[in-house]
């Protein structure tokens, strides 16, 4: 690849209100073909194949399509599905997700589901590439190139292509009703019209507390539900770009035992949507603040308090993974371009060769 924009992230970020617009508007085209082809099935397991930033999108639309089609979905990643996985039944659908499309062990993975005769497709970038080519189709993740190893536009686009899927097939099947397509069509429609809202709230929040930001060197990002996902994407964009030791945690499992290596230099950012499902998280906020002084919390809350990032998120479930991503995204990249750091000063740079994570095509 060739030199990295470092400023390009943010050009990314602010691009992707736009970008979403786009995929909602042409939802239809986008997934005529896959809601044709698994109408056109008896789908009683639906497969999501990924890795990485792919992978957690995956994650954060696990729960709306079980709640909306009512079919169990299970998560693989790539390596996993296609050197480990054994059980290939009757009635399974797998959606392939890769940005790219030039993911070794995405590509390995679907050529696994054709030799066991596994009906799929693959979610990725409006090109030809590797992952087209072997899939059975692709769903186009129509949101424009995005030169920055780091994703942010095309996570959130990866993740909304995957609702309206769900969404279409749903309606398509009649599980949800015209008024209930409608409104489920709103509330994405509504979240993604407050993602530039959601931007300027952010940059704020940390331009407040940018100091002590930016000397962050090992944190823990805690969520539940959907907001497991957004915990590990969100973590995975600061270990990407600023470097330092980011680790995610569902909640409860934090509780189980990671809760007690928490030290004074260690920062907590606590995910916690309006409603009962942050109820516990906001209450594991009042109460580490009093004993730490670097806990966050991304969510409301009703009190002044610096240390809590409020986007006046509206806070959809199932679907406020599209928005609650966003404050982590501006910290990834203001406190790494706040630490004077150039991503363009490769870490390991040999293991590209020794141990290849996309193909030729990709590398050239």
């Amino acid at each position: 690849m060739g030199i990295v924009n470092n400023d390009a992230m943010l050009d990314y970020i602010h691009e992707t209100k736009s970008a979403a617009l786009h995929i909602l508007e042409d939802r239809a085209r986008i997934t005529a073909r896959f809601v044709g082809t698994v109408q056109g099935r008896s789908v009683d397991r639906l497969l999501l194949v990924a890795s990485g930033t792919s992978y957690n999108s995956c994650m954060a639309v696990r729960h709306y399509f079980e709640r909306i089609l009512g079919i169990p979905v299970e998560l693989s990643t790539s390596y996993d599905y296609a050197h480990f996985n054994t059980l290939f039944r009757e009635g399974d659908f797998a959606i392939a997700v890769t940005q790219e499309g030039e993911s070794t062990n995405t590509v390995d993975a679907i050529r696994r589901m054709a030799e066991k005769g596994v009906p799929n497709c693959v979610v990725t970038e409006v090109k030809d590439n590797t992952c087209t080519r072997e899939a059975d189709f692709r769903v186009d993740l129509d949101c424009g190139f995005e030169d920055f190893g780091p994703k942010t536009k095309g996570y959130v686009c990866s993740v909304l292509t995957l609702l309206v899927c769900a969404l279409e097939w749903a309606h398509a099947s009649g599980k949800l009703s015209d008024e209930d397509y409608q409104r489920e069509c709103d509330k994405i429609a509504e979240t993604i019209g407050h993602l530039d809202a959601v931007v300027a709230a952010a940059d704020e929040f940390i331009g407040r507390n940018s100091e002590e930001l930016v000397a962050c060197e090992r944190a823990y990002v805690i969520g539940n539900g959907e907001h497991v996902a957004t915990a590990l994407e969100g973590s995975l964009k600061c270990l990407e770009t600023v470097r330092q030791f980011y680790f995610s945690f569902e909640g409860e499992e934090f509780l189980h035992g990671p809760i007690a290596s928490v030290r004074s230099n260690v920062y907590t950012f606590i995910i916690a949507p309006d409603g009962e499902p942050g109820e516990r998280l906001r209450a594991l906020y009042q109460c580490m603040k009093t004993q730490n002084e670097h806990v966050f919390l991304v969510g409301s809350l009703d009190e002044d308090d610096p240390h809590v990032c409020d986007c006046g998120f509206l806070s959809h479930p199932d679907i406020d993974a599209l928005e609650y991503i966003v404050p982590f995204q501006l910290l990834a990249y203001r406190t790494f371009t706040g630490k004077g750091m150039d991503l363009n000063v490769r870490e390991y740079p040999r293991t590209g060769k020794a141990v290849p994570t996309k193909t030729e095509a990709f590398r050239k």
